[in-house]
């Protein structure tokens, strides 16, 4: 186990987060943003090898974990997300940090260079989206969004747990140790129903503007990261790859959705490739 220390920060006097961090404090910073249901202990197996390159910052992201969440979803949408990390970093004294978000933290990832353009080091987008482009589809994504979330709070963790681990952008996790499944229903069981609720509401993809036509101006250096068994995010990841300039593209063998927990060897092999080719100084 890696040592944590953690600290609760509040922005514009309401909004509440709690934020953990290991690592030398000497080493660049890496701003870790995991996926929903997920919180800073989802990245807990790839800390003893992320702090060996990065002193890690993993805050649970509103409506998750111990952070906050509000009966107003505007104050849990990505954009207004991004600028209150920036705001943190600036308390902890990080004026610059790279970004690895996963899936819904890899939507907000792709938000940070927009909203908070001083802080982006590099991005490393795992499994995620800009956005949905298509104005009708995305009204239905936003509808059936809606309709989970509610589905959450009238239902609960009882009933949503089990069936988001069993959606079939998840089916390539069957083969995972048991401990890892236990480790991600652990989380999940442990968030707020209304507060994941909320965050659908306000972070989900039916409610995220497209970023597709701003992408090509983006100048961070970006590693894309896939998993061959996720056709639907491979393809998104090969679009990503084409549409940002300063984009390298890796789809890894034997993993799906999340690659990070399927092939972690893999997942920081590319990590640790990257930085080393592209920023290392």
């Amino acid at each position: 186990m890696v040592n944590q220390t953690s600290q609760t920060l509040v922005i514009n006097h309401n909004r509440v987060y709690h934020i953990s961090m290991a690592g030398n404090p000497a080493l660049p910073v890496l701003l870790l943003l995991h996926g929903f249901t997920g919180s800073h202990a989802s990245w807990d197996d790839l800390l003893p090898d992320l702090t060996q390159m990065f002193r890690v910052v993993m805050p649970d992201l509103p409506g998750h974990g111990q952070s906050f969440y509000s009966s107003d979803p505007h104050d849990m949408s990505l954009h207004i997300t991004a600028g209150d990390l920036q705001k943190i970093l600036e308390r902890l004294g990080i004026t610059k940090a790279g970004v690895l978000g996963y899936s819904m933290g890899g939507r907000l990832a792709l938000h940070l260079p927009l909203y908070a353009p001083n802080l982006v080091d590099f991005l490393v987008v795992e499994s995620a989206t800009a956005g949905i482009d298509n104005l009708s589809e995305r009204i239905l994504r936003k509808q059936q969004d809606e309709q989970l979330a509610s589905y959450i709070e009238t239902r609960g963790l009882d009933w949503f747990v089990p069936y988001w681990s069993h959606i079939p952008l998840f089916a390539s996790q069957k083969t995972l140790p048991i401990a890892v499944l236990d480790h991600q229903e652990e989380i999940r069981f442990g968030q707020d129903p209304y507060g994941l609720a909320q965050s659908l509401r306000a972070a989900g993809t039916g409610h995220q503007a497209s970023l597709w036509p701003i992408l090509p101006y983006y100048r961070a250096p970006t590693l894309i990261v896939t998993g061959q068994k996720d056709e639907k995010y491979q393809s998104i990841g090969q679009k990503l790859h084409h549409t940002m300039p300063n984009s390298q593209w890796v789809n890894i063998a034997h993993a799906g959705h999340t690659v990070h927990l399927e092939q972690p060897e893999s997942f920081l092999s590319a990590i640790k490739h990257f930085y080393l080719t592209t920023l290392s100084r």
